[in-house]
């Protein structure tokens, strides 16, 4: 009986290395998870950054389009008043325009899970080099 026990165990080995296998995968698994739970939550922020600013942009090109509807429509009056009203209107239209420009750069920033695909290709060729 001592025999037996003095021997290493084959299966003990094996099933040791398995569950090493497994802790690793479960360990890479988590890290990657946490890496995309941050990636998503980063991009939530940025549409709603986005989302904030195209209200922005509707707001004021609605309120320069509405002012250049009074523009045309008193025209008849008074010379300073028009010339309040065209300042108001260049001022609100390229406000507009600079948070459109504002928006469509942000839009290009969009790296919806940039990091995480980074790190998988980082995991793919240690696996490669280890072959």
């Amino acid at each position: 009986m001592n025999t037996l026990n003095s021997k290493p165990n084959p299966t003990k080995n094996i099933l040791d290395i398995g569950q090493s296998i497994i802790a690793k995968i479960v360990g890479i698994l988590e890290t990657r998870l946490n890496l995309i739970i941050l990636e998503i939550e980063e991009e939530k922020f940025k549409v709603l950054q986005i989302l904030l600013m195209i209200g922005l942009i509707f707001l004021f090109a609605s309120l320069g389009f509405f002012c250049l509807l009074i523009l045309i429509l008193w025209s008849v009056n008074p010379q300073y008043r028009i010339a309040v009203l065209v300042a108001i209107s260049t001022t609100l239209l390229s406000l507009s325009f600079i948070f459109s420009v504002l928006v469509f750069k942000k839009s290009r920033q969009s790296t919806l899970l940039q990091h995480s695909c980074e790190e998988l290709k980082i995991d793919r060729s240690m696996l490669e080099d280890k072959k």
